[in-house]
């Protein structure tokens, strides 16, 4: 299962996003309206191990 650390250009938030098995680069992101969203880089590096546990 592969993830991707993403930055919204308007909000400068960050959000890890589970990506589709095909993903391809320049694929669009599949961002969906319940993805956690955190304020900034580091807040979301420190929930790394928490977000990919979920996905086990």
């Amino acid at each position: 299962m592969r993830h991707t650390l993403y930055e919204d250009p308007v909000t400068h938030k960050f959000a890890l996003i589970r990506l589709p098995e095909k993903f391809a680069d320049g694929d669009a992101l599949p961002i969906l309206p319940t993805e956690r969203w955190f304020s900034t880089h580091e807040e979301a590096i420190a929930a790394l191990p928490d977000l990919l546990n979920r996905d086990e």
